[in-house]
């Protein structure tokens, strides 16, 4: 009987689960990380199918020394310097195990959907990919972090490695590859300047990214970082100009292009749609998202790191219809997505949707309460976006009215924190 390897069971569970605050990494999360990790690292040329069940067998012990990029991956997630300290020791003979051959196999095959990625981004080989590994690697940690972080905390972080990376690739990494890593540190830098309130920095990121995308020859970061600076747009008060965005990112994908580009892409342009008042166009767009929801399956796709489910899709569907004055049905979806699973931050600027919906329907104490709640987690997060959210949605309600009492006083509060 195999022995257990307690060391990368305990590793795993010393790090907190990206989708559930306070509870350990799962064994499908870190399944999901070591697959994005081994395809980012090899510069898109390589596709794995880890799952739970391979994750198992190396923590059963049945998998003594599983192969390098894996143990690779298992290092830079789990932030440990040798394989040792994950309990994996070089057996002395033997010959690749089964489920080595059967993630081959699969890989062989392109199980996973980001197979279709593998050649748009020309392989690296020796030191110039243990370098892409290093600089792609934090990006990851961070992007998984800032749902769970302060963006406080995280944004001098991300800063620090946009820099570094920047200069790694003009030194010694001006291609593809480097471009690409170099274009999702960036978008990284830009959603935590426009969380914490500089517009101004976050406009100027994304257009590095969206640059840095387009220098990188694939079409699928090109068009998810052309859509993310649509969406700030949109979110900024541009929804017009967002819209503009959104339609050249949709030209930007080609045929191949996996149904979580397409949902996602539908789902934003939903809400920018909404935002000028165009319901038919609206709908449309709803309709498109929850059609290629619908398609989906397996693992995210980079540059993607989460996967877009229909939770997600339901979320932009609430704040669409929401924007369009559909009381009924924005209420229907946000008492569907109140039962899945929601990070903290966008969680909040859901509440503060609802709570805009429930005031326009006269529920203005039952909206204020809801805006407290989300108050707190923009203070708790550092979210300059939640707060200043809180403050349009107190703005639109009478200046005397009892029921903003509480908001009243939490957001004074605001002005008297050290």
């Amino acid at each position: 009987m195999p022995e257990v390897n307690e060391q990368l069971r305990a590793a795993r569970q010393r790090v907190e689960s990206p989708s559930a605050p306070g509870e350990p990494m799962s064994r499908q999360e870190l399944a999901d990380a070591v697959n994005a990790h081994v395809f980012r690292a090899s510069g898109g040329t390589q596709v794995t199918a880890v799952d739970p069940n391979h994750i198992g067998k190396w923590e059963r012990g049945t998998i003594r020394w599983p192969a390098a990029h894996y143990r690779a991956a298992l290092r830079a997630i789990l932030d440990v310097d040798t394989d040792r300290h994950l309990g994996f020791a070089r057996p002395a003979r033997g010959k690749p195990t089964n489920v080595d051959r059967k993630t081959f196999l699969k890989t062989a095959l392109g199980a996973s959907a980001g197979a279709m990625l593998a050649r748009y981004t020309p392989p690296l080989g020796g030191d110039s990919g243990d370098l892409i590994a290093a600089m792609s690697g934090p990006t990851t940690h961070y992007r998984r972090m800032e749902q769970a972080v302060s963006s406080e905390h995280l944004a001098p972080a991300v800063d620090a490695h946009l820099t570094l990376s920047a200069g790694i690739v003009a030194g010694q990494l001006r291609n593809a590859t480097g471009f690409a890593v170099l274009s999702e540190v960036a978008g990284l830098a830009a959603w935590l300047a426009a969380d914490r309130g500089d517009n101004a920095v976050a406009r100027r990121r994304y257009g590095e990214a969206v640059q840095h995308g387009g220098r990188a020859h694939h079409p699928l970061l090109a068009s998810y970082m052309t859509a993310s600076l649509g969406h700030f747009a949109v979110e900024t008060g541009d929804a017009r100009q967002g819209v503009i965005l959104l339609d050249r990112a949709e030209a930007q994908l080609d045929q191949s292009a996996p149904s979580t580009a397409r949902a996602w892409l539908a789902s934003l342009h939903a809400v920018a749609h909404a935002a000028l008042g165009d319901k038919p166009a609206t709908l449309a767009a709803l309709r498109a998202a929850e059609k290629a929801t619908s398609r989906q399956h397996g693992e995210p796709v980079w540059p993607w790191v989460f996967t877009f489910d229909r939770a997600k899709a339901v979320r932009y569907q609430a704040g669409a219809l929401a924007r369009l004055g559909d009381l009924r049905g924005a209420t229907a979806a946000y008492a569907a997505v109140a039962t899945m699973p929601t990070a903290p931050k966008p969680r909040a600027l859901l509440l503060l949707e609802q709570a805009q919906v429930l005031a326009s329907a006269g529920q203005v104490g039952d909206g204020c309460a809801l805006a407290v709640e989300a108050l707190r987690v923009g203070v708790d997060y550092g979210s300059e976006r939640i707060t200043s959210r809180v403050r349009a949605f107190r703005s639109g309600l009478p200046v005397r009215t009892r029921e903003a009492a509480r908001l009243d006083e939490a957001m004074t509060a605001l002005y008297e924190r050290p």
